[in-house]
């Protein structure tokens, strides 16, 4: 199985799972037509401020998908000075040689105070945009409202999804400041919350499994580095079940420091980057689900949560 890591300036890294190596990078820039579908970075190190390509998180995969990445993408390089506007457009690639098949433009869109837009089917098997007024937490507040126990997730918001499961995190009506996390089981209509999250981690870094029946949680903690105290991975992780119980606990030195949880894989492993096109795998010794695994977050701009499109072959 292949893995593309899409990242918010447009480079796609392509991971062979198998071997857990890095075949090759591209620009999507380079394989957008002319002129390009996707904004060119001028020069390695110049950073858009926001996102020129992102993978479209689709809660469920058709067999017509099989075969093709749909990236929401912008041809600017920058926002609008006067209004904080960017155009995207959807683009679909075939894969694996990501060849452009169509594009359809989808509109100019406030990320001054916003996000890209996200794409959902309609009922007519159509991608298109959501509503701008369409609040992610909102809803989830509102669905949490009808289980029980729901009501005490005080400002509950969705981390990731994967198939009929939600991290969520939430602060107790106890305490309104202290961060908690717990798993919403739609099929079930439970909610579990998970335990020993978050410890004495600042920011949990948390990653959901495809299939949605496990959460790694990459410990991070501060240290002091030339006078001051930065937030790094320690290498600790901790792996809870579908119940929030802990599974199991390992620490591996090579995903100690600058290194960023960006995806678990159906074959059990745990993918790192250091945000310089470097990749670590760590098996976690287990096998995961298959279904896609959405992130509401569309910002990775430091390169720390980049999208993610797995394809056979």
């Amino acid at each position: 199985m292949n893995m593309y890591v899409v990242y918010c300036n447009g480079t796609v890294d392509h991971l062979d799972l198998a071997k857990q190596t890095k075949v090759t990078s591209f620009q999507l820039s380079d394989r957008s037509g002319s002129p390009p579908a996707v904004a060119k970075v001028p020069a390695a190190g110049v950073r858009p401020d926001n996102c020129l390509a992102r993978p479209a998180s689709l809660t469920e995969a058709r067999p017509q998908d099989e075969g093709n990445a749909f990236i929401v993408a912008s041809a600017q390089l920058q926002r609008e000075d006067t209004n904080g506007r960017m155009p995207y457009s959807l683009l679909n690639f075939s894969v694996p040689a990501w060849t452009l098949q169509g594009r359809q433009d989808l509109g100019s869109f406030d990320v001054l105070n916003g996000t890209p837009p996200r794409i959902a089917r309609g009922s007519d098997g159509r991608l298109r945009p959501q509503p701008a007024d369409i609040d992610p937490a909102s809803e989830l507040r509102a669905e949490l409202s009808q289980y029980e126990g729901g009501t005490t997730l005080t400002f509950a918001t969705p981390v990731a999804t994967s198939a009929n499961t939600v991290l969520i995190g939430y602060t107790t009506s106890q305490d309104a400041h202290g961060a908690a996390y717990a798993l919403m089981h739609r099929t079930q209509r439970s909610i579990v919350r998970i335990e020993g999250i978050p410890g004495s981690d600042p920011e949990p870094a948390l990653t959901l499994a495809p299939g949605g029946q496990f959460v790694l949680h990459s410990v991070r903690a501060f240290s002091s580095k030339q006078d001051s105290l930065q937030l790094a991975a320690t290498g600790e992780l901790r792996l809870y079940g579908a119940d929030g119980k802990l599974v199991s606990q390992q620490t591996d030195e090579r995903v100690a420091g600058g290194w960023y949880a960006i995806a678990l894989t159906p074959q059990g492993a745990a993918v790192y980057t250091d945000r310089h096109g470097n990749y670590r795998f760590v098996s976690l010794g287990r096998m995961f689900g298959v279904e896609p695994v959405q992130d509401p977050s569309t910002d990775d701009l430091d390169g720390t949560r980049p999208g993610v499109i797995y394809a056979g072959g």
